[in-house]
């Protein structure tokens, strides 16, 4: 399978692209400075720009799927673009491949007390922009799509136990960013999580 990844450079999508190339899948990258990934077998590094739909065509073209591991980072506010961009790209394309976007427990109406913690953590206007990319995958009907709303990511060695659910994710339990990354490979096998926003929580 050929995968289009995007944010490989992040925690996430570090795992992500590990994960993918020794499953034997080739992985397309898109980065805005490629000497930040280095070269392995399987992976092809594209220099662009994830919030304009016209790299991201460039970055899919032959994909059976893509994947968004992307966040906001130090008050740059990309995630609205990014999620409209990559739609926009997957439209264009015929057959149109999966799309697989993170955003956060707490948008969506998935937890009214973690987007306000969240919203005073980093500000309201960071999670706003989560909250608006969230509602573009939670509309969308023409693309195949997963969106995924993982809880409290820590960086610790995934155990493989995870749990994904519709629902209330107020009591969510943390989950470390290695088991996000299999659960994003994992959806893109499966049609089960396809549309509307699911929540990602860790099981001990």
């Amino acid at each position: 399978m050929r995968l289009a990844l995007l944010g490989a450079t992040g925690a996430v999508g570090g795992y992500f692209l590990s994960k993918s190339l020794a499953a034997g899948h080739e992985v397309r990258a898109l980065v805005r400075t490629q000497s930040k990934l280095a070269d392995r077998p399987g992976l092809t590094g594209i220099k662009g720009d994830a919030t304009e739909a016209g790299d991201i065509r460039e970055l899919i073209v032959g994909c059976d799927a893509v994947v968004s591991c992307l966040g906001n980072v130090k008050g740059h506010l990309i995630m609205e673009r990014a999620a409209e961009a990559m739609l926009s790209a997957a439209r264009a394309r015929t057959p149109m491949p999966k799309c697989v976007f993170i955003t956060s427990i707490g948008c969506g109406g998935s937890s009214w007390l973690i987007k306000q913690i969240l919203s005073m953590i980093g500000g309201r206007a960071g999670f706003a922009d989560y909250e608006r990319a969230d509602a573009c995958f939670s509309r969308e009907t023409d693309v195949p799509c997963v969106l995924v709303r993982p809880a409290a990511l820590r960086e610790r060695p995934g155990n493989g136990k995870y749990r994904a659910f519709r629902g209330d994710g107020t009591f969510a339990r943390p989950i470390a960013k290695e088991d996000v990354a299999a659960f994003l490979l994992a959806a893109i096998a499966s049609d089960r999580w396809d549309g509307g926003g699911l929540q990602l929580a860790g099981r001990r």
